[in-house]
């Protein structure tokens, strides 16, 4: 299970730093206008996105490394990691760790049973 929860985390760290990347890029203004609400409006539409695209890019991840179950560790992680990084919008540093820490609690909690 250690190699699991290991590849889980990685992988997770990985997305939380594209997160990082996606808020600090929407933030300096270079993709959008800051007149009228227009970084906002990308901020709010690319939160969906990223938690499909996140999602589907951290499934296909654990699953080429071979992870059991990588779906299962996925989707719940990446939409729960969403939701808490919209509710610590001001700590987008942390988005690496909340990403990696989800990711590998719920690999341990899809770990199949009596899996070492």
């Amino acid at each position: 299970m250690g190699r699991r929860v290991a590849l889980a985390a990685g992988v997770g760290a990985l997305l939380g730093l594209a997160w990082w990347g996606m808020f600090e890029l929407l933030a300096s203004g270079a993709v959008c206008s800051k007149d009228d609400w227009g970084c906002l409006g990308a901020f709010v539409t690319s939160i969906p996105i990223f938690a499909v695209a996140g999602s589907v890019a951290g499934g296909l991840a654990l699953r080429s490394l071979d992870v059991s179950r990588a779906w299962l560790v996925a989707v719940p992680a990446t939409l729960m990691a969403v939701v808490a990084m919209v509710l610590l919008l001001g700590v987008t540093f942390l988005a690496f760790a909340v990403f990696a820490a989800l990711y590998a609690l719920i690999a341990v909690l899809t770990a199949p049973r009596g899996a070492e």
